[in-house]
């Protein structure tokens, strides 16, 4: 019984040792097949990337060509044709080793030139190399580019040279060439070995000896490919390394040592079972009536499992629970339990969908709260949190017809509507939700009215993906708060064309400083009863790089909404003072630098400290400093009193543009103010509104009640000067007098004599004696 079940086993182990064979030599097939498919892809990969590469350097032919073609370099300089050069060698960031413009065959222009000193005025025609002359020739005879190289460069470098002649109006007018290094062409195009390929290759010109890698190659049946140039073609020779076949024969020998030594192990695994089986028929005979003892012991404790199961089906009760509560607050807000931000991008992503697969179009409305920092800040986060609410129940409540209706944050809600091409009904939706937001809202005994801006963004003509649609929507909702407030607003690609021209500017206005793009310029001030210069203002002005001058109404704005008006104004003050401390030293009458100052300077805490250093490191004194306010936003006490602070010092202030924006006759109570500007709006009336000329005179009379200095700016004409002396207000800055110059236009506008512009007063005194 044991020999037949010995030969069994022998049968079996033989039978497995036949079939593992048969397995592996498929399996070395498989290998070999699939190391020859890898081959021919690295092949065709890497063929593919050379021709890419030096058709890339190539086509800086063509932009070179149609710049000299254009009209052969005439009226053009030298700079502004190397700049050109540059501009393509820079731009194209390739293996591109020269670009050459060679008139009547003579290199007279090439980028870069370092490097490529020894070729600068060498003439192709008479070059002594036999190879250059017959491409010099060959490109004459058929008037197009010729591709020639490899070969020794003139700088030293291994490379390849592309020429084409130009010809004008039929004659002969010169080469423009392209040269690339070849070293740097193979490693661009990843054909240098980087010790992770698995191909020997090398590369010929048809019928010549390989110029990369062993020529050897090409006598072994290698793979080919070819690269196709403008008047010939590369081959392309590869074979596998013989560590890769070598591996394989390693690989298969391994296995085959692998399954043989399991096979023997199996072997004598069996051959223990046996011995081993009759042990353990003993050994459960033993062990049966063992169990039956325990058994008595498992039931008891079967009784103490169950009451266990019971308690872990209540956790997991518990859990389920807990799960489904976080999986109601990862998509609800918990403040409104509308559903959040994650929520809506899901449902949008699905709309879409929706849409592109039945053609239809959707809406996305994005809004949020006039004015609800300001309830946060003056009642407190609790009133704005009720006042959510109360915007979520109205709008829930309201009977409007929507898909979703979330909260994204803070103020911010977005409302998704479907099929809704029709513009005519999405503005009536607005207005209705415009409508349900106007009644008064009672909040703990007190009334808010809420308003709302509201940017919509329609697919697919706003955006195709979600992440467009949303971010057009908050770009058409800060439109519709710019303009009005309580208001909605359409998004058109202006509308994204003038965000991202904001963004550019604001980017490149951060440089400005570095890049030595501002510039201060002065306008002086001119005491009419003295006929002289009393003082100058400093104005800021911005030369852009590509856009010229700015104008202030653009960039200030700009800096303050970006922050950097703060370092910007303390530039602009440190020189206007130190400007002011020169102009000192060399005159008799000291005058006064009157500097601008941005309400937003007053937030820092440490602006008055700022103000006194410059003054001590400048050695100006405060009294011939002074500051103007633009009062465009409403002033907190903080500000006030740093403005107390600045008047400590010596410093005047004065209030520009008095009569417009928030400034006001309180505000001559609560500033430490000592000058009131005129705006130029009220000048600019004289001539033509009675209206002006009463407000001009009230305000003269405010500013005599307050004891105050008064000057107007923007006076332009004789009339408006004159009405404005015979008025009370003798101080007139504006081009009538003077445009803001630099310094040194100022400093000789100081030496003038202003009698042939102030006979306007011997005028106004013959008419006060008649």
């Amino acid at each position: 019984m044991k020999t037949i079940q010995y030969m069994i086993i022998a049968l079996i182990f033989a039978l497995l040792v036949s079939s593992s064979e048969f397995v592996l030599e498929k399996y070395k097939k498989s290998l070999l097949h699939e190391l020859t498919v890898t081959e021919e892809s690295q092949l065709s990969s890497k063929a593919l990337a050379l021709q890419s590469v030096i058709d890339r350097n190539f086509n800086l032919m063509v932009s070179l060509e149609a710049y000299v073609s254009a009209n052969y370099l005439q009226n053009k300089d030298e700079q502004e044709v190397v700049t050109y050069i540059a501009f393509l060698y820079l731009g194209a960031q390739a293996s591109t080793l020269n670009l050459i413009i060679a008139p009547k065959g003579i290199v007279k222009y090439v980028y870069p030139v370092k490097g490529n000193e020894s070729i600068l005025g060498w003439d192709l025609l008479k070059d002594p190399r036999e190879n250059v002359q017959q491409q010099i020739a060959h490109a004459l005879q058929t008037k197009s580019m010729t591709i020639n190289g490899p070969f020794q460069l003139l700088q030293g470098n291994n490379g390849l040279v592309a020429r084409k002649p130009l010809y004008q109006n039929g004659t002969f007018w010169g080469f423009v060439s392209v040269g690339i290094d070849m070293d740097r062409l193979l490693n661009e195009a990843g054909v240098k070995d980087n010790g992770e390929d698995i191909l020997d290759m090398a590369i010929r010109s048809p019928g010549q000896p390989a110029f990369y890698g062993d020529d050897a190659i090409f006598q072994k049946n290698p793979m080919l490919s070819y690269i196709q140039l403008s008047d010939n073609k590369w081959e392309l020779a590869a074979q596998p390394h013989t560590s890769s076949i070598q591996n394989i024969g390693q690989q298969i020998g391994f296995i085959r040592s692998s399954y043989i030594s399991v096979l023997l192990l199996a072997l004598l695994f069996i051959l223990y079972i046996s011995r081993q089986r009759d042990k353990l028929r003993r050994a459960v005979n033993d062990r049966t009536k063992e169990l039956q003892l325990a058994n008595e012991g498992l039931t008891s404790m079967n009784d103490k499992l169950l009451a266990g199961q019971q308690e872990l089906c209540n956790s997991n009760k518990r859990l389920q629970e807990s799960e489904q509560l976080l999986s109601y607050m990862a998509y609800h807000d918990v403040l409104t339990n509308l559903h959040n931000r994650a929520h809506f991008q899901m449902m949008l992503k699905e709309q879409i969908q929706w849409c592109q697969t039945h053609h239809t179009s959707l809406a996305v409305l994005f809004f949020d709260l006039d004015n609800f920092k300001m309830v946060n800040d003056s009642h407190g986060h609790d009133m704005g949190d009720l006042m959510l609410m109360e915007v979520a129940d109205r709008i829930q409540q309201s009977g409007l017809a929507y898909h979703t209706f979330s909260r994204f944050g803070g103020d911010e809600f977005a409302i998704l509507l479907d099929n809704c091409s029709d513009e005519t009904d999405i503005q009536l939706f607005c207005e209705q939700l415009i409508d349900v937001l106007k009644p008064p809202c009672l909040l703990a005994n007190r009334a808010f009215f809420i308003s709302a801006s509201i940017g919509i963004v329609l697919y697919p003509n706003g955006g195709i993906t979600w992440e467009t649609l949303l971010k057009n929507a908050d770009i058409a909702m800060y439109i519709a708060k710019k303009e009005s407030g309580s208001s909605y607003s359409f998004f058109n690609q202006q509308m994204a064309m003038n965000s991202l021209s904001k963004l550019e500017m604001g980017n490149h206005l951060r440089q400005s400083l570095e890049r030595g793009e501002l510039e201060i310029v002065y306008q002086p001030q001119v005491d009419c009863h003295l006929g002289q210069i009393v003082g100058v203002e400093a104005l800021l002005r911005w030369n852009h790089t590509t856009k010229g001058y700015i104008s202030p109404s653009e960039f200030i704005p700009l800096a303050e909404e970006i922050g950097t008006i703060v370092e910007i104004g303390e530039w602009v003050l440190r020189g206007a003072c130190l400007q002011m401390k020169l102009w000192h030293r060399q005159m008799d009458a000291p005058l006064t630098m009157s500097v601008n100052l941005s309400v937003k300077q007053l937030n820092d805490e440490r602006f008055v400290d700022k103000v006194s250093q410059i003054l001590e490191e400048t050695g100006l004194e405060a009294k011939y400093l002074e500051m103007e306010i633009t009062e465009n936003v409403a002033m907190k006490d903080e500000q006030l009193d740093a403005l107390r602070c600045l008047r400590q010092l010596g410093l005047a202030i004065s209030v520009d543009d008095f009569g417009t924006h928030y400034s006001s006759l309180s505000y001559l109570k609560r500033f430490p103010v000592t000058k009131i500007k005129l705006d130029q709006s009220f000048v600019r009336g004289v001539q033509t509104d009675d209206k002006d000329r009463a407000m001009i005179r009230a305000i003269i009379s405010v500013a005599t009640s307050f004891q105050l200095h008064i000057i107007a700016e923007g006076v332009e004409t004789e009339e408006q000067a004159s009405f404005l002396v015979a008025n009370g207000c003798s101080h007139i800055q504006g081009y009538y007098f003077f445009r803001p110059m630099n310094a040194e236009q100022t400093f000789a506008a100081i030496q003038e004599n202003l009698q042939p512009k102030l006979g306007f007063l011997a005028a106004d005194a013959r008419d006060f004696t008649i």
